[in-house]
């Protein structure tokens, strides 16, 4: 899909709702019953508004509450599906690739730019040290990125090598 201009959340989120509720023969009505029974008091008139556009807000309660109600996961609710090429406004002031976005939310990779042991260092000890390598556009777009991943495993093991002693007993880490 062609796009031009950066796709901003909300609007993205309203043609991903219009989108899923046609595809399950929905009507705005019964997705407003369906909020109500999921503590979201909204009436049709609030559906309509929101994939007219004429809402330009939503909280993160009524998001997860229309991926809830449209059996969609909420990544492809906030991100385009079809348009992994194009710019996505993460922030009124940066956008990013989608694709690259879907990847930082998943979890995945940080965003260009940001400090990747940092970024890890908040991630479910269960999740780090797995290796997602953001999409690459060539072969030598593929090689950058697993250089960078390999850079990133290698600073993270020299961090944990410094928290354990001379013996080989964990310590805490300094606080920073």
């Amino acid at each position: 899909m062609e796009h031009n201009e950066a796709w901003s959340p909300t609007a993205t989120v309203a043609k991903r709702v219009r989108e899923a509720r046609k595809r399950r023969g929905l009507t705005a009505e019964q997705v407003a019953e369906r909020l109500a029974e999921q503590g979201i008091p909204w009436e049709r008139s609030t559906v309509a508004k929101l994939e007219n556009g004429n809402r330009q807000n939503l909280t993160l309660t009524e998001w997860l509450a229309l991926s809830v109600v449209l059996n969609v996961a909420p990544v492809h609710l906030l991100l385009p599906i079809d348009a992994d090429g194009d710019p996505y406004q993460v922030t009124p002031e940066r956008t990013n690739e989608v694709e690259h976005t879907r990847g930082w939310i998943r979890g995945h990779w940080p965003l260009p730019g940001s400090n990747a042991i940092q970024y890890q260092g908040e991630m479910p000890e269960a999740e780090q040290g797995r290796i997602h390598l953001p999409p690459a556009k060539d072969r030598a777009d593929r090689i950058n990125g697993i250089e960078s991943s390999i850079h990133q495993l290698t600073t993270a093991l020299q961090h944990l090598q410094q928290e354990e002693g001379d013996d080989g007993e964990h310590r805490e880490a300094p606080e920073r």
